[in-house]
């Protein structure tokens, strides 16, 4: 790479723009965004669950009895005025585990 980069700089700066122009391509940073997992609101989350269950069951009961669901709720304990937003992976956790909720209440 070192030698490159002599033979680059004691060229022409005709040449040098020629290298320049080549070598563009592969010298542009790529910016990668991360993708945003949209969060369902507590409604949303209601509507997809396989046995209808009030919102405040949900949100009290539902998180209660199964920590493990802890991980997917966002503002679950952040009081009065904050939403709470839920990951769709949720919903897959609860597919996995029906049989081991409790769904009286």
């Amino acid at each position: 790479m070192g030698a490159l980069l002599e033979l680059v700089k004691d060229s022409s700066p005709e040449d040098r723009q020629a290298v320049a122009e080549f070598l563009k391509p592969y010298l542009q940073s790529v910016e990668i965004k991360p993708k945003v997992e949209h969060l369902l609101t507590v409604k949303e989350f209601q509507r997809q669950l396989p046995v209808r269950k009030r919102a405040d069951w949900i949100r009290n009961d539902l998180f209660c009895q199964n920590p493990e669901l802890k991980q997917f709720a966002f503002n679950l304990n952040a009081g009065k005025g904050h939403k709470l937003k839920i990951s769709p992976r949720a919903l897959d956790w609860i597919a996995d585990h029906a049989d081991e909720i409790n769904w009286k209440g």
